[in-house]
């Protein structure tokens, strides 16, 4: 399991990230788990998203991956 998080009051670049977590927000998919396959827990704000793998598509793809590579370990 990985786990990371983004402050982004911490950050100078906040507003970006907010950005795509709006964007991320308006794209939320469905939860269709596939049994063997990779399941992401996102969490932006009060809202919760649990996304199967294969439904990581477009802005939450998008903040996924920037989440993964350049947020802090928990």
């Amino acid at each position: 399991m990985l786990r990371r998080v983004v402050e982004t009051a911490e950050r100078s670049d906040g507003g970006e990230w907010e950005d795509l977590a709006a964007r991320a927000l308006i794209a939320a998919p469905p939860y269709r788990p596939v049994p063997g396959r990779p399941v992401y827990h996102v969490s932006i704000d009060d809202h919760v998203f649990l996304v199967a793998e294969q439904d990581l598509t477009g802005p939450l793809r998008d903040l996924a991956t920037a989440v993964l590579a350049g947020g802090n370990e928990i």
